[in-house]
């Protein structure tokens, strides 16, 4: 355990090594509802904690329905709204308008909470866009320790993980980095819709 003044302090007091624009994909044994089974993005991740977007758990909201309600501007887009984590907030945007960004992340995916950035890529809609309502968020020293429990597993986020993540994306992720335990399960959740399997 490190120390400052000669008093020892927690191992997350340390300098932190960022995961920031990794997916973190949830471990089979995280039972948490807010995040069993996501495929979560970390859009922020350093010393004083960690913001994410769950990006596999559309709602039932169209976007357009959304933004009439907070704004007096069009929005051509007809996509769904996705929950972004348990936190409430703002409306969030992933998508691929450098002129829109507030962070760079990984295969030129951009975030952006600013609501003239949402104004103009509501207005235009260009695809590749995804909108969020809410958002995940760890404090200080929470994500390692999470990392330390091993709630989560990482993979290198690009492009085509970011927007093209399904309900399914879980399962499919999961299949990369432990293909032994994802069979496992898919084995187990086929055993159990179908009784005769046994």
């Amino acid at each position: 355990m490190s120390r400052i003044n000669g008093a020892p302090y927690p191992f997350w007091m340390t300098a932190v090594e960022s995961h920031q624009g990794k997916l973190l994909i949830a471990s089979p044994s995280l039972l948490d509802p807010n995040f069993h089974r996501t495929v979560t993005l970390l859009v922020e991740h350093d010393e004083n904690g960690a913001l994410g977007l769950v990006l596999n758990r559309p709602t039932q909201i169209s976007v357009m329905d959304l933004w009439s309600k907070v704004s007096e501007g069009g929005c051509p887009y007809r996509g769904l709204i996705y929950h972004g984590g348990p936190c409430p907030g703002a409306i969030f945007a992933l998508h691929t308008d450098a002129d829109c960004s507030q962070a760079e992340l990984p295969d030129g995916v951009h975030f952006t909470a600013d609501r003239e950035h949402l104004n103009r890529l509501m207005g235009s809609a260009e695809e590749p866009i995804r909108f969020f309502l809410g958002y995940a968020g760890w404090g200080a020293g929470q994500m390692e320790s999470e990392f330390a429990q091993e709630s989560w597993m990482t993979l290198e986020a690009d492009r085509a993980r970011v927007f093209g993540t399904s309900p399914r994306a879980w399962v499919d992720l999961l299949r990369k980095i432990e293909p032994l335990q994802a069979a496992q399960i898919m084995r187990r959740e086929l055993m159990d819709a179908d009784p005769s399997m046994n």
